[in-house]
Parts: structure tokens; sequence; C-alpha cells
């Protein structure tokens, strides 16, 4: 008998062939069993993130009825395809309906990404054949809910932009999962469910971590000091971390410092951070995040580039970008939503570090000089100002080298509100200063400086205060005022006495002596004197010269510099053991402090210095009312040297009249206020506490 092949093209599915037929049962096409597993081969050197791990454990755990969602989000290159590929190699035993994956970067063209094309990839991985899978979206988007209805399905979906590109690929069967990674926060799918991750970069010690399961370790134990500066080059970026490390696999012969070398340029950093042979750089994928924003948003991460500090807030960004209020908060809220910026508190934000520099990159390519240099100042003087107005809300009216207006500040200060902003924005003072200086705007140098005097005299950040103070001495000279050189050398003198480096403190105030001949700079630098040989205890030197301060600011009738120089002179006879002679002094300054108009910090100070002399007086109830005041005051306007000054006081007259009551409220609170500051003396307050706790139970 011959056979004929009547069949002509393709053939899908089954097919019987035969002269004759009887009975035959044939499956329908795409009915056979198929359980797909098209995960990636799992993240090589992969470092435990475990609470992103646990997170999705859990909430899969409490998954009550329907498909679970997780969206992964974050910056690029933060290590969310990599936490999402880990989970899935973990989980996927449990899925038996099988693993789908797509990287969308495959299926997105001009207009965007085809999800009808994702779903036939699905439908094919599923066992569809390509003849049977329908034309029409809404058709194949059918088909896949039943050929997932059965057993539950693992989805995992590389690189979403939009919550719609989500939905058509929810599978049907209980017990689904899908997993979503994404730059964008896709806060769309919050009506669907989902479950938001958002992964931040990794810290030091699992950076270190990675890089350790990645380099040899003789290249690392060769020049441990290059590893770690390697290590804080990448800002905890996964990728970055990566691709520094394949760096060094393909450099076989450079030394760890060579690389760190390479990657210190902040303008090159982004483009030497690649893989080489791939041509992929981390700065090509952060262009990728920043050609999605909308053109108003761009320029607004632009703008920001330019900023010269570590963190910004909501009014600062409206200022350098020349909006209102209302439309910064918009665009800021774009960009957080591209994990381009991070909210680090209330109307307050950062760029990742690396971000920043292609920001800064973005902003130099498409912003004119002009343009460039026009932000920067709108960021200098909004400081600027800022700082002068909580300098008038800390000290009221004090001699200035130059009166600001301050009908440009829209932020009510007091005391302790000014601190406050100052403290915040600390970083970016010194930042700020500098970009000044470099701009060569040297009036704004030594304006802010004069302004940020009363804030690093009472939080005493000196490193700040000295590097402040000599940019401000440079400016100074470079404008020639020497008015204004003289009294920034006399307080960088200042910060030098309390630093206890004499010789510079002396050699600065020597140089401010010859600079100018104005009486009020002679009068500050006589002060300063004074001071220094206070903690060099020439004490009668010291007494002659605030003796003389004092006679002359009372003929002056300066009431707040009669105040200050009285308590200078009290504080020094108590430290001369002269305490019969300081009460006196201390009480009239104490009378003119109190009718002071804001001057709370001035009577806070000669409170302590008569609380200190009734102590050695030995009257012990004077000296617990002054104290317990200057505390009150000091607490609210937020200076905790001074606030520990006057305990340290309060302590010692509690153990002299033998008062445990008043030592343990007194020693807590000093001891709180040294630990939140991580002050070395905290370990010595809490040796008190626990000896006073001893001796209780023995009694």
């Amino acid at each position: 008998m011959t056979t004929r092949n009547d069949i002509a093209g393709a053939v899908h599915g089954q097919v019987v062939q035969a002269e004759h037929i009887g009975q035959v049962l044939l499956n329908a096409p795409g009915d056979r069993e198929y359980r797909p597993m098209q995960l990636p081969p799992p993240p090589h050197a992969f470092v435990d993130r475990v609470d992103v791990l646990r997170s999705m454990d859990r909430a899969l755990a409490n998954q009550r009825r329907g498909p679970a969602l997780f969206v992964l989000s974050g910056m690029a290159g933060v290590g969310k395809s990599a936490a999402a590929a880990q989970w899935a190699h973990t989980n996927k035993s449990r899925f038996e309906g099988g693993v789908l994956y797509a990287d969308l970067t495959d299926f997105r063209g001009h207009r965007g990404v085809s999800t009808s094309d994702v779903i036939s990839a699905f439908l094919g991985a599923l066992g569809v054949h390509a003849p049977y899978i329908p034309a029409i979206r809404s058709e194949r988007i059918a088909l896949f809910r039943s050929r997932t209805a059965d057993a539950p399905v693992l989805v995992v979906l590389d690189g979403a932009d939009e919550p719609a590109q989500v939905r058509s690929v929810v599978p049907s069967a209980p017990g689904s999962v899908v997993v979503v990674t994404s730059r964008h926060r896709l806060a769309g799918l919050a009506i669907d469910g989902a479950e938001f991750i958002d992964l931040s970069p990794l810290n030091s010690d699992d950076s270190v971590s990675l890089m350790t399961r990645m380099v040899a370790s003789r290249r690392i134990d060769a020049d441990r000091m290059a590893f770690q500066q390697l290590v804080r080059l990448c800002a905890g970026l996964p990728l970055a971390l990566r691709v520094a490390s394949a760096g060094l696999a393909h450099h076989r012969r450079w030394p760890l410092a060579r690389l760190v070398r390479h990657l210190s340029d902040d303008r090159e950093r982004l483009n030497r951070l690649v893989v080489e042979g791939e041509g992929s750089s981390v700065g090509e994928m952060f262009d990728l995040a920043y050609d999605d924003l909308a053109n108003e948003v761009r320029r607004l991460y632009r703008v920001l580039g330019l900023h010269p500090g570590s963190h910004f807030s909501l009014e600062l960004a409206a200022v350098a970008a020349g909006l209102s209020a209302t439309a910064a908060e918009e665009l800021l809220e774009s960009l957080c939503a591209a994990n381009l910026l991070e909210e680090v508190g209330a109307d307050r934000f950062r760029f990742h570090e690396l971000i920043a520099l292609h920001a800064r990159r973005r902003a130099d390519a498409e912003l004119a000089a002009e343009e460039r240099r026009d932000v920067v100042r709108r960021i200098v003087d909004w400081f600027a100002l800022g700082a002068a107005a909580a300098d008038a809300a800390m000290l009221g009216a004090r001699w200035r080298l130059a009166e600001p207006d301050l009908s440009g500040w829209h932020v009510e200060f007091d005391g302790g509100a000014a601190v406050s902003w100052l403290e915040t924005e600390r970083p970016n003072l010194l930042a700020v200063l500098r970009a000044a200086d470099a701009f060569g705007w040297y009036e704004v140098v030594w304006r802010m400086c004069d302004s940020l005097w009363p804030f690093f005299h009472v939080r005493k950040h000196y490193s700040d205060w000295v590097e402040a103070h000599r940019l401000g001495v440079a400016a100074a000279q470079i404008t020639e005022n020497p008015v204004a050189e003289a009294h920034l050398r006399n307080r960088l003198a200042r910060a030098h006495i309390e630093m206890r480096d004499y010789s510079p403190a002396s050699a600065q105030l020597d140089e401010a002596a010859v600079l100018s001949d104005d009486e009020r700079v002679a009068a500050v630098l006589l002060e300063s004197r004074g001071l220094l040989y206070r903690e060099l205890r020439r004490y009668p030197e010291a007494v002659d010269i605030f003796r003389q301060l004092v006679a002359k600011q009372e003929k002056a009738g300066d009431d707040r510099a009669f105040a200050m120089q009285s308590y200078q002179l009290g504080d020094v006879l108590v430290r001369a053991q002269r305490a019969d002679q300081a009460v006196p002094v201390l009480v009239a300054a104490l009378t003119v402090a109190t009718r002071l108009h804001n001057e709370k910090s001035v009577e806070a100070k000669v409170r302590i210095a008569l609380g200190a002399a009734y102590h050695c007086l030995r009257q012990y109830d004077d000296a617990r009312a002054e104290l317990e005041s200057a505390v009150r005051v000091t607490h609210a306007r937020k200076e905790p040297v001074k606030e520990a000054q006057a305990l340290e006081e309060l302590v010692r007259v509690a153990e002299a009249r033998s008062d445990r009551s008043l030592f343990q409220s007194s020693a807590e609170r000093l001891y709180r206020l040294y630990a939140e500051a991580k002050n070395p003396r905290s370990a010595e307050v809490r040796r008190w506490l626990e000896a006073d706790r001893r001796a209780e139970d023995e009694g």
C-alpha cells in the first residue's frame, strides 16, 4: 500500500496520518503540560538583603486570597534585579505552574513597552504555539489568565515603568506571585494590593562583604586602606561595587591604590565605572533614568546638581530653581518617584553621592555658564540670609561687621529654632562658604562668617569654626577690609583658645592688633587676651584686663557688653579662688542681663558663674537656684555645651550637700546630654551613677 503526505506547510501540535482511521483521541493545540523555568542564573556574590527577602516572605505568608504583588523600587544600579532573582531562585519550587521572567528592556520600543509582546512570549513559554496566540491584546490577556488558572505561577518583571505593564500579566491561580523591579515607585499599583519595598544603597559592612567576595584576598591584604577608599568611592551602589571589582579583574597588575586614583576624579568617576569590553557605564544607567523625566523635572534635577551641600530643604530647592514652593514640591515628588532623589525628613531631600555627580555633570553640560553662576548665587545668598537671621535671633543687638537686611527671610526664628536650623544646615554652611570663595564672592564670605560666630561659639564645632574663619580672614584680606580681618582673626583665636592651642591663638591676636585702631576691635582683642591669660592661669593679668573692660563698658552705657565683661571678670575671680569678690560683680551683671531684650544666653552664662561662686562660698541653696535656672534656659535654647556646664556644677553642689535626689536627676540628664553628643565623658558620668546606685543599695 502506498501512503501519501497530503499535509502542506508547518505542522504544530499532534498529527495522525493513516489510510483508515478508527477512533482517535487528540489533545487540543497547546494543551500539553508545560512548567516553564525562565529565571536567569542566580546573582553572583549576592550580599544578603535580609530585610528585603524577609519582608517578601512575611507578606506572602500573610496573603489571604488572590496573587501577591511585590514592587521592588530603587535607584539605578541599587540591586533590584539581583534581589528579585535571589528571592525567585530561593522560592521557585513552590510554584507548580512554573516561573516566567521578562526583562522589559527587551520589549521597549520608541512607544514604550509592548505588553502585548510580553504576554505573547509568556504564552509561548506556557506551551501555546504561535499560530494559536490571538492577535488582539485583550484576547491574549484572557488566554494568559486561562493558562495560569490551575497552579501557582511566579512572574518576574524586570524594569517596569508603568502600572499597566504589570496588571496585564498577573496570573489567575491563588498562590501566584508577581515580582516587579522598577526605577519608579509605581504607586498606582497600591489599588491592586501591591507590597512596596524600597531598596537603598548597601551599608559599609555589606559593601565590603560584596567586594571581598569578588576581589582576591591577596590584593585586598596588600593595601587595606586603598580597599576601604575604593569601597567608599562606590557609595554603597552594588552596580558600582561590581564594576569596580570587574575593573580590578581586568587590570590584574594594578594595585588597588591605582584604581582608587583612577576613580577619585569626581568629574570622570561615572564614566570610569564601566565594565571593560561592555561599554555601559554607571553614568549611562543614570542617563536612562534622566531621559525618562519630563522637561521641567530635568531642569530642577540639573539645578539641584549645582547645590554645594549634601542635602537640602524644599525652600532651598524653590529658591535655586526660581519656583514657588508648591511648584518645586511637585517636581521634587517626581524626582523621588523616579528614585533619583531621596526624602530624608519633613521637606528635606538628598541625592545619592553618585547621582549628585551625575546631576552636576548634566548641569555642566546643559546649562550655560552664566545660568550656573546665577543658580549658585541664589543658593549662596539664601544661606547667607538664613545665617544672618539666625544670628539675630540668637544674639540680638550685638556689634556686627555689617547689619543685614532681613526683610527677605520669611522663617520666624527664636533662639532655639535658630540653632536647630543652623545645626540641620551645618554641612551645607561650610560647603556654601567654599563655593562663594571659589566664585570670588568674598564680601559674602566674610559677612556670612561673621553671622555664624554665635553658632560656632555655642555648639563648639571647632573644625568648621576654624575653616570658616580662615576663609573669612582670606576674604577680608582680598577685599582690603582690615576691620573685618582683625575681627575674624580674633574669632579664630577664640577657637584656638578653647581647643587649648595657645600659641596659634596668641599669634592670631598679635596679627589682628596691628591691623586696625577701631575701638571695638581693640575691645574684643583685649577680651580674648584676657581669656587666653585665664586659660594659662595667669589670673592677676586676666582680672586686670576684665576690670578695664567692665569700667569701659559701664562708662559707654553698653549694657550687653557690660554684662558680658562682668561675667568674664566674675568667672576669672571664681577660678582664682576669690568667690567673695566674684559674687557682687556677677549679681550686678545678672541685674543688667535680665533686662536685656533677647539675651537669655548672656543671662544663663552669668547664672552658671554665679552658681559656681555660691558653691565655693557654701551657699548651696543659692547655687542650686541659679544653676537650675541656667539649665532651663540653655535647654530651651538648645545650647548643650552650656547646659552641660550648668549640670556639671549642679552635680558638684548635690555632692557637697549630700543631696542624692538632686545628684541622680542632674547626673542622669548630664549623661543623656553627653551620650547624645557622643561625648566620651558620658562614660565617666555613667560610672558616677553606678557608684551612687551601689551606695544606695548598700545603705
